[in-house]
């Protein structure tokens, strides 16, 4: 009898595993879901082969998939000391006995009982070699941090090993500004723990240039300039390079030039020390400096695949000649990374809707730029307010009319808007998919209103300043990280209701900006501020406010929590069925007519999500291809 059989006839009723190709909607699904991969199916098959005593090794392989997801929940980890207690003298040759393949996430689970048995510099060797595998695994915060935090652990281990940890750790991280905020904490721990360092001579060298790149992905940039010493004194090119790369974290572009020149000195054959000027200057949008930089590197090595892209992006920000930014797009679509990347800061916004309503706007909107603005003396009068009233086929997001109050209050023009509405689809949009704790909007009829309550003003303002910065999705996720440590239940002074009823209370609409912009991009911060307020999931203040949106009274926020959701589900694959289950019963609720402002922003979200089967992420696309097809037509 197969384990699987075996498994489900001891430990199921009524509970099969589900079809990953069943095609239909109506088609019946079991009782419990078992989908290959997530969190429910490797715990369930690791508890069921512990329970039952008879192959632990299978299970092992199972707990080592399910804490490759989260390595630090802790339910997990007790079900792995149960495991070794069970193993009994030899936990690792018991549980996971020598193979011919090796997998990262066994890996891994071998470090951890070797740590259990007082292996700690193998364990940790281990763990090093598994992030070369699994570079975007969380072992080296989840587990080693603790491990070696302790006065003396970290010293007990060789200085080759500890440097090879370092090493790693610089590898796994990211620069500062592009780091969560808890993130950037534990980094700030291990900047600590491996400043307790004092390897060998022969070794000195090469730690001080870890040292001050930990201090930079840790944000400590000060120290880390101090452990370098002045620049003047930098006695080759890795140490002026690596002032250089501080400096430029810090915006200080001109200082880190002339660091960068003294790294050329140093070693004027190396390409990455141009790039990384170029670079700085191209962040720092000084276009002229950058492509001096760039067309240094070209000289040299022409059609370079990083400097070619970002020298057509300066020049079409200098000259806007489209011939430019078409050379930069054609590099994209050939597979060129790096041209991908710049035309994604360069092009992509948060999509702005499309509901009949929204048009008429943006024809009112032109109007009044147009319209000659009433003399200073005529502006002290009470004006008369402007009456707009618009027939509108089918029922529309409650944000429309939330879009054209702000427009009309940054235009200075007193408005009354009346808006009425032919049909109402089914389901009913104005009806929750099913009951949340906090619903964004309340009708009249059919007039949508507010729900919550104003927000404090310091909350609205910095969500306010979320919403300005620009559009660069994994810089704005780490920014609104920091937001949502200092407004979540961690700050002791949860605010987290008031950034939600920043979605219907917007901050005063920025010059020169469209409501039509600037309401989805609140919405989309206040619900990446949401989706960080706290950790876990279920039971989680985040997963409460975020369904409360995404079930709530259909809306433009509801693709804020899409798009917010599906950002949880790829960085915490251990979340990952529970918000593919919720897509699915919103999309459901999918309205029979009309317009539906959330359906191509969740088709899109969706297919990103890991747990999906091949078959159902080709079913999303088309759908998407045949909305967008449907949408052009109409």
């Amino acid at each position: 009898m197969s384990w699987w059989k075996r498994i489900f006839r001891n430990r199921t009723a009524g509970m099969d595993e589900i079809d990953p190709y069943a095609t239909h909607e109506s088609d019946k699904k079991p009782a419990a879901e078992f989908r290959t991969g997530t969190a429910e199916f490797e715990l369930f098959i690791a508890q069921s082969e512990l329970d039952g005593g008879e192959n632990l090794a299978h299970g092992a392989e199972h707990l080592a998939n399910l804490l490759k997801l989260d390595p630090a929940h802790a339910p997990w980890l007790a079900l792995a000391q149960q495991y070794a207690a069970r193993a009994g003298a030899d936990p690792v040759g018991t549980l996971l006995p020598e193979a011919e393949e090796r997998y990262a996430s066994t890996e891994a689970l071998r470090a951890w009982l070797l740590q259990h048995e007082g292996r700690l510099e193998e364990a940790v060797e281990l763990i090093v070699a598994v992030m070369q595998a699994a570079p975007d695994a969380k072992y080296l915060d989840a587990w080693v941090l603790g491990w070696v935090e302790a006065e003396g652990t970290l010293e007990s281990m060789s200085s080759t090993s500890q440097l090879r940890l370092a090493k790693a750790l610089i590898e796994a991280s990211s620069e500062a500004r592009l780091t969560s905020a808890r993130r950037l904490q534990a980094m700030q721990r291990w900047s600590q723990v491996l400043g307790r360092l004092t390897p060998p001579e022969d070794m000195q060298a090469a730690w001080r240039m870890l040292h001050i790149g930990l201090l930079r992905r840790a944000g400590r940039f000060d120290e880390a300039l101090q452990v370098a010493g002045p620049l003047a004194d930098a006695p080759d090119w890795h140490i002026a390079t690596a002032i250089g790369l501080v400096l430029r974290q810090q915006r200080r572009m001109s200082e880190a030039e002339a660091a960068f020149r003294r790294a050329i000195a140093h070693d004027p054959n190396t390409l990455s020390t141009f790039l990384e000027a170029g670079d700085g200057w191209l962040e720092s949008e000084d276009w002229q400096a950058a492509l001096g930089w760039y067309e240094q590197v070209l000289a040299r090595e022409a059609g370079h695949a990083w400097a070619q892209p970002s020298s057509w992006l300066c020049q079409w920000k200098l000259t806007q000649d489209q011939a430019w930014s078409d050379r930069l797009l054609e590099a994209a679509k050939a597979g060129n990374e790096r041209a991908r990347r710049l035309w994604v800061d360069a092009f992509a916004a948060v999509p702005e809707p499309q509901d009949a309503s929204a048009n008429v706007l943006r024809q009112v909107r032109d109007n009044l730029r147009s319209k000659p603005q009433p003399p200073a003396a005529d502006q002290r009068e009470p004006q008369k307010p402007n009456r707009i009233s618009m027939a509108v086929s089918s029922l529309e997001a409650p944000s429309n009319a939330l879009a054209f109050a702000l427009e009309f209050a940054a235009a200075g023009t007193p408005t009354e808007l009346e808006m009425k509405f032919e049909n109402i689809p089914q389901p009913d949009p104005r009806e929750p998919v099913e009951p949340v704790a906090y619903p964004l909007w309340r009708y009249t009829g059919t007039e949508g209103q507010a729900a919550l309550p104003p927000p404090a003003p310091h909350v609205q303002e910095r969500i306010a300043q979320l919403a300005r910065a620009p559009y660069r999705p994994t810089a704005n996720w780490a920014a609104a990280s920091h937001v949502a440590l200092a407004l979540g239940p961690a700050s002791g002074e949860d605010r987290s209701l008031d950034v939600l009823a920043c979605m219907v209370h917007p901050p005063t609409l920025p010059s020169g900006t469209p409501a039509l912009a600037w309401v989805p991009r609140v919405q989309l911060v206040a619900a990446q501020v949401l989706a960080q307020v706290d950790e876990g999931w279920e039971g989680s203040r985040r997963r409460e406010l975020l369904l409360s949106v995404l079930f709530g009274p259909s809306d433009w926020a509801t693709s804020a929590a899409i798009q917010a959701l599906a950002w949880i589900g790829q960085d915490e694959p251990a979340h990952a069925l529970d918000i593919h289950r919720c897509f699915e019963r919103l999309e459901a609720h999918r309205p029979d007519s009309g317009y539906c402002c959330w359906l191509a922003t969740l088709y899109d979200s969706w297919r990103h999500l890991p747990v999906l089967f091949e078959p159902e992420r080709e079913a999303l696309a088309v759908k998407l291809a045949e909305l967008s097809s449907d949408e052009a037509e109409g």
